[in-house]
């Protein structure tokens, strides 16, 4: 990696060059807007060429990091400009035992990418005027224990709920697979210590989703596939979408999930819950879902902004780097200007990224199903497109 990070840093300002040079040519001196019916579509030419060298430079990155033994990225990428495909692209197996290739049609455990969903679908709620953000956990659940958590608590990973996910099956318990409903109910009957109380600072816990799945539940009748299905993914056209019941022995039609060494993961007590992790979907599908909220097609402009602000903003709160945050269902680092919007996910190897940049329209996915934590290192992309950026600057300047 040492020598491809050096590479890119001396291919990019001989990019630069190159481009500007080009960008001059198409905007010569007397038209210096570039509206001159001559000049302009050369200049309309020269931005789709500058598109096609960014996606060749994206493929390159991800080809030479699915070649690389040591690397061998396995998955599907996809970056976007305003709702517009700027590359995408596959590499390797959605199943390795029947040596079946990805596409950009595979659908992806998304794992905790699953919690941009499940936030959005309780703000629908909440704008129907079917829960309140103040709501206590109570009015749904009468029997539940703890005091003082809300809604609004669990979306923000404040409740101070211990995380399930790294419980075991209870001695006793035939139930093959933990759900929503049953994880409630061990909730009211075990009682399990909490980490703090609730609203003193932010602490990740899939617990909080997975009970958000449960309230989703409790206030639709419906279970948390079929609400997702019928108010989510079919109204905007996913149609390689979907949330993945574990007792349907018909099994689902995504991707296998693996260990680093193409081990196959098996499904454990916990992937019968839902609202935290269990939502596939693929990066077409992912894109159609990041214009969906751009335009408001799923809640309102301003409830989508009430979700990109940052919640935890006490002493204790992500202490170590004060520039990242979380909202309603989603994470966040500083930039320049505002707040890169994003959420990673990680469960049985799917090491995912969706990551959206609200000023600049672009949003990069990328979605695995082979364990490799490199998969979160995006961060080339985004100097790819920060280059990008700079050219159709000039561009607009000459």
């Amino acid at each position: 990696m040492k020598h491809s990070k050096q590479a890119w840093r001396l291919f990019f300002p001989l990019f630069i060059v190159l481009l500007c040079v080009q960008l001059a040519s198409a905007f010569p001196p007397g038209d210096p807007c570039g509206k001159n019916d001559e000049v302009y579509p050369k200049a309309v030419a020269l931005t789709d060429h500058l598109n096609q060298i960014t996606a060749e430079q994206i493929s390159n990155f991800y080809s030479r990091r699915h070649e690389n033994r040591l690397d061998a990225f396995n998955g599907c990428v996809l970056v976007a400009k305003d709702g517009q495909v700027v590359y995408k692209g596959a590499f390797g197996y959605g199943n390795i035992q029947y040596k079946d290739t990805l596409t950009t049609e595979t659908p992806f455990q998304l794992a905790s990418v699953t919690k941009t969903f499940t936030a959005t679908a309780i703000l629908k709620l909440v704008e129907e005027g079917k829960i309140a953000l103040s709501d206590p956990i109570q009015k749904f659940f009468p029997e539940f224990p703890y005091q003082g958590i809300t809604v609004k608590l669990l979306l923000t990973h404040r409740s101070g709920l211990p995380d399930y996910i790294y419980w075991g099956k209870e001695s006793g318990n035939s139930v093959d697979y933990l759900d929503n409903q049953a994880l409630v109910k061990r909730f009211i009957r075990t009682k399990p210590a909490v980490r703090c109380r609730p609203d003193r600072m932010f602490m990740y816990s899939n617990t909080n989703y997975a009970l958000l799945g449960a309230v989703i539940e409790q206030v639709t009748g419906m279970t948390y596939q079929n609400y997702m299905q019928e108010n989510i993914f079919r109204p905007l056209g996913m149609y390689n979408t979907f949330a993945f019941d574990v007792r349907d022995s018909l099994g689902h039609c995504g991707s296998a999930c693996y260990q680093s060494r193409w081990k196959e993961w098996n499904l454990t007590y916990s992937d019968g819950v839902m609202g935290d992790k269990g939502i596939y979907a693929s990066v077409e599908d992912m894109m159609i879902w990041d214009k969906a909220l751009r335009e408001g097609k799923v809640i309102s402009p301003e409830m989508m902004g009430e979700a990109y602000l940052p919640r935890s903003l006490d002493r204790y709160s992500f202490s170590k780097d004060k520039s990242r945050n979380y909202g309603y269902g989603w994470r966040m680092v500083k930039q320049k200007e505002g707040y890169l919007i994003y959420h990673n996910g990680n469960w049985h190897g799917c090491n995912n990224v969706f990551a959206r940049d609200l000023n600049s329209g672009y949003t990069v996915i990328v979605l695995s199903n082979k364990a490799n934590e490199k998969n979160y290192f995006t961060q080339p992309v985004w100097d790819i497109i920060e280059n990008v950026k700079n050219l159709q600057n000039i561009a607009s300047l000459q």
